[in-house]
Parts: C-alpha cells; sequence; structure tokens
C-alpha cells in the first residue's frame, strides 16, 4: 500500500511539471509573470481571433498569410489582476516596404486590472508583389518583475512574424434574395462580404455588378466596414410598382474582376410576389417547425436513381426547419416574440405562409436533398451556401383559409453550390405542388422542383418529392413515371 501511494504521489508530480511545461497552464505561476504573443491558428490556417481560447491549441511563432483584411496579433499578460497599468515596448521590422501597412497601437501594448490581452493591428494599404516579412519582438516591460516571453525555452513567443504569400482575394452576396414592398423611395441593403479583405482603390461598383432590371433603382454605397471585410449597398426604389397581379424581379450579379473571384452567392434577386389573400390566423407554416428544438426538421422523400442502375426509388432525408423571418410591416407578419418590452421595435415577426431550411452552423443542411444530387459537392457554408435554402417553400391555403390543404410554391431563386474541383455553380431552382394534412398533424407535400443550369445539368432537370411534417409517414407509393432524378457532377 505503501509503494501505491508513493506511485501516486510520483504521477501527481510527474503531471504537475508536465502541466507547467504547457503554456497555456503557466498562468498558475503568478509569482514570475510573464508576456508573450498569443496567435492561436486552426487547422485550416486560420487566425483564432481574441476573445475566443481553445485549450487543444498552441500559440505559433509566425503566420502565413494570403488575406489583405487586417491581421490581429493577440499579446497576452500572464499575471495576476494589475493594481496599475503596465505597457509593453515592442519593435517592427519588415523586409519590404513599411508604406504598404499600418499598425495600431505603434510599438507598445499595455494592460490593467483584469484586462491581461492586447491585440495588435496589421492593416494594408496596398498589394503586395512578392514574398515579404514583418517582424514583430517584445522588448521590455513598465514593470521589471515581468519577464519578457514564456518562462521556458522552448516556446518563448517572445518574437512573431507574418510572411506575406500570394494574396487570395474573392467576393461574396450575402444573401440570394430580398423581397420589396414596391413603394417609391423603398430603400434596402445588402452586405458584400470580402472574407479576406479588400484594398478600397480597387472597388469600382460598375465593374462588379451586371444588371437585369425589371424596374428602376439606384445602388450606391452604404458603408464601408472599417476592417475592410464588407461593403454595405442601399438600394433606393425609384418607381411606384403597386400592380398586385403582377410579379417584379430584378437581378444583381457579381462578377469575377482582376482583383476579385466570386465566390459563394453571386446574385441577388429583388422580387416583389403576386399579393395574394390568406388568413394569416391559419398560420399555415407553423405544423413544420418547432423554435423549442434547435434540431427540429421536416422528412422527405424523392424519387431517384442515385444508385445509377436503372432503377427509381424513393430516397429518404431531412433538413433542419425554419421559419422565415418578416419585417412587422410584411402582409404575412404573425408576432413571435414582443422580447418581453413594451418597445416594439425589437419586437420578431414570421411570415404565416413560408418556411426555410438551413442550420445554424458552418456545415449547411440537406435541403431538397440536393447534397445526393451531385458526386463532388463541397457543403460548408462558405462554399455551398446554396444547400441552405430560406425561404424554400410558400403555402397557399385553399380559398386562402383552409387549415388542412392547398397549394405550394418552390420559391424560384438562385442556389450558389461549388464542387471540390473548384467549380461554382449558379443553379435556378423553381417548382409548384399540393399539401394536405393526411392524418392528425401529419402534411404532406407532393410537388415537382425544377434545377436549371447548362453546364451541370444540359438546360434543365426536374425531381419528384413528398415532404412530411413529420416522420410518422408511411412510405409513399411508387411513381409509374421516368421523372427519376440521377447524379451529376458540378
Amino acid at each position: 500500500m505503501h509503494r501505491i501511494k508513493q506511485n501516486i504521489k510520483i504521477l501527481v508530480l510527474l503531471l504537475t511539471v508536465i502541466s507547467c511545461t504547457n503554456d497555456d497552464n503557466q498562468d498558475n505561476s503568478f509569482s514570475e509573470p510573464f508576456v508573450r504573443f498569443n496567435f492561436l491558428v486552426n487547422s485550416n490556417n486560420e487566425p483564432l481571433e481574441y476573445p475566443s481560447v481553445s485549450s487543444a491549441l498552441i500559440p505559433v511563432s509566425s503566420y502565413a498569410n494570403s488575406s489583405i483584411a487586417p491581421v490581429k496579433i493577440p499579446v497576452t499578460l500572464s499575471s495576476e489582476a494589475l493594481s496599475e497599468t503596465v505597457t509593453v515596448n515592442y519593435s517592427i521590422a519588415s523586409s519590404g516596404s513599411e508604406d504598404a501597412f499600418n499598425v495600431f497601437p505603434e510599438n507598445q501594448v499595455s494592460f490593467s486590472g483584469t484586462q491581461l490581452t492586447d491585440t495588435i493591428y496589421v492593416t494594408f494599404n496596398e498589394r503586395w508583389t512578392e514574398y515579404q516579412t514583418i517582424n514583430f519582438a517584445l522588448e521590455s516591460a513598465s514593470n521589471n518583475s515581468i519577464n519578457i516571453g514564456n518562462l521556458n525555452s522552448t516556446s518563448p513567443n517572445d518574437t512573431f512574424t507574418i510572411n506575406l504569400e500570394d494574396i487570395e482575394t474573392y467576393y461574396t452576396i450575402e444573401t440570394n434574395r430580398i423581397e420589396i414592398t414596391g413603394e417609391q423611395g423603398e430603400e434596402i441593403s445588402f452586405n458584400v462580404n470580402f472574407p479576406n479583405g479588400f484594398i478600397e482603390s480597387e472597388i469600382d461598383t460598375a465593374s462588379m455588378f451586371e444588371f437585369l432590371n425589371g424596374f428602376e433603382y439606384t445602388l450606391t454605397t452604404d458603408f464601408i466596414a472599417e476592417d475592410k471585410t464588407y461593403i454595405t449597398y442601399k438600394i433606393t426604389l425609384d418607381e411606384n410598382i403597386q400592380n398586385d397581379d403582377v410579379y417584379y424581379e430584378s437581378i444583381i450579379t457579381l462578377v469575377n474582376t482582376d482583383n476579385y473571384t466570386v465566390s459563394g452567392n453571386s446574385i441577388l434577386q429583388l422580387v416583389k410576389p403576386i399579393a395574394t389573400e390568406r388568413n394569416n390566423a391559419v398560420f399555415t407554416a407553423s405544423n413544420f417547425y418547432n423554435l423549442n428544438d434547435a434540431f427540429h426538421r421536416t422528412y422527405g422523400e424523392v424519387w431517384n436513381d442515385f444508385d445509377e442502375d436503372g432503377v427509381c426509388e424513393w430516397g429518404y432525408f431531412f433538413a433542419f426547419t425554419y421559419p422565415v423571418v418578416v419585417d412587422a410591416t410584411h402582409p404575412n407578419a404573425v408576432l413571435y416574440s414582443d422580447n418581453g418590452t413594451t418597445d416594439t421595435s425589437d419586437d420578431i415577426y414570421h411570415h404565416a405562409f413560408q418556411i426555410g431550411f438551413g442550420t445554424s452552423t458552418t456545415i449547411t443542411t440537406n435541403s431538397f436533398n440536393l447534397k445526393r444530387w451531385f458526386s463532388n459537392e463541397l457543403t460548408s457554408t462558405a462554399d455551398s451556401p446554396g444547400f441552405n435554402v430560406s425561404p424554400a417553400i410558400e403555402f397557399f391555403p385553399e380559398n386562402g383559409n383552409s387549415t388542412n390543404k392547398g397549394s405550394i410554391l418552390i420559391i424560384p431563386q438562385f442556389l450558389s453550390i461549388s464542387g471540390n474541383n473548384g467549380n461554382t455553380h449558379s443553379i435556378a431552382i423553381s417548382g409548384e405542388g399540393t399539401y394536405e394534412e393526411i392524418s392528425d398533424d401529419l402534411f404532406e407535400l407532393k410537388f415537382t422542383l425544377k434545377a436549371t443550369n447548362d453546364a451541370v445539368f444540359g438546360g434543365t432537370v426536374s425531381a419528384e418529392y413528398r415532404i412530411y411534417s413529420n416522420n410518422s409517414y408511411t412510405d409513399p407509393e411508387d411513381l409509374t413515371n421516368s421523372n427519376c432524378i440521377s447524379t451529376y457532377e458540378l
């Protein structure tokens, strides 16, 4: 027993020693505080920005940068709470032109109280044309008891280098569809995102966009993000388009330029749909989602030959399903929440007759089982935002007030989907069908979805679907037609 206790003591001692060699655990040794660069990157070489933390990551001493967005370099002081402000001086050296970038705060970071991390911001004024380096070194602290660098010689992290490599700049429209009211003077905003930043002098609206307009409007730049990661554009409607029996649409397309490549959504639809009289109290959409369950889903079947064996069959899928948020002034708005306040400006409204498919993560859901349509798809939101479709389906109750049946519209829109071969395609979808409550609380949707893209499909293809509000359905009967979707390469 004595030997077991002794071994346990040795093991505890070893674990203590090991833990003290871990950079992220040295803040237990406040008897000798230290300051270091604390730049973390994930497996994709993406910086983890403060205040995000990860015990699984170790600070790096250099970073390969292909972006012209600002680089944020955290500097961390491992210490107890401070009774006075501590400053740490640092130096900068570059192998290229120092006019190409700015650094803030200049030559000094500071810490106070429990604020033990400060950030050095590096912004770029121009593109670099050859490989260069920007070197940072921690030099001295205002308090002589603070050690410069970690308390080990293996990874002192008292220096940090940005290696400027081949620049990759691209942009994307944040959303693919906006509904408008059609009143003259109406203002709508949308963002063009630049994940790797942009140089302001390179941005030219005339060369960025192409237009196919069904009504008159003015496009202006409304806001430029300080960190150069997005631009907000404002659309002002120049005419009154109030004929409720007419479908109005204008299309704005983001195109490749010499400096920026389109990635993700490239097409924005501005739409004023045909007005339809419906009783909002029917609230058909609420049968298809449950906001108390973040993983609520609808279930579906698509008539397919994904195995490419010449045999058509129903293929099961599901998709996470959510309401469509609209403004209070929308004709089909239903109040969801007043956020517990009398202030109406924070009220949340949902569309009574539309649902959408999506996720709250960076991985997309399987709207319409589209992921099975392709053999080489990328599924992240950044690469293929079109796998999340919202709004996706609109309900039109029979006679405007039926609670259990009617017709549906697959909302026409362009979906951006990419392949692992680097190809990105804009796929136009549309469709229509019917819905009916086939048993208590079980709704069935029957519809045909059409998808158009010359490069992928050679034109337009269509697929037959059944979607259910829950998974208590029985398998649908086999179809006798040959309208059977197969697999395509992007």
